[in-house]
């Protein structure tokens, strides 16, 4: 577990330090933003890639696009959104990351999202939730 975390927040100081400048307006669509603000489950869901890998609370591996629907579901309807905002985003090439803070009645959590553009769409190839003890 902490090797993949390290290995993402790699591939994240990567993209944004890169030859390539950070951009703030990156391709990072506005409605993985929007679905997750609402835990819009099946929105989010229909921007994953065929197979995503998550890493959330009790749950990790690569799943299939409806496997991963069903767990990010049961993390919405657990964890219900009070607020979410992108706190940093980046891209390079033909992929782009964000992180967002997540906030729940019962505490907050930090949002690593990785998206590849596949025939002209971003697809989220990995996506790590992690509970924030601050």
């Amino acid at each position: 577990m902490k090797i993949f975390r390290t290995v993402f927040m790699m591939m994240l100081l990567l993209l944004s330090v890169s030859g390539l400048p950070s951009q703030s307006s990156s391709n990072f669509p506005e409605a993985i933003t929007n679905a997750t603000r609402k835990g819009d489950a099946k929105t989010l869901a229909s921007y994953f890639n065929s197979s995503i890998e998550l890493v959330l609370p009790g749950k990790s591996g690569v799943f299939s696009k409806s496997q991963a629907e069903m767990i990010v579901k049961e993390f919405f309807s657990q964890n219900p959104p009070q607020q979410f905002r992108i706190i940093h985003k980046g891209m390079r090439s033909n992929a782009s990351f964000a992180i967002g803070s997540y906030e729940t009645p019962s505490g907050k959590y930090r949002f690593y999202f990785l998206t590849k553009e596949t025939n002209n769409k971003a697809l989220i190839h990995q996506l790590r939730i992690e509970r924030q003890d601050d």
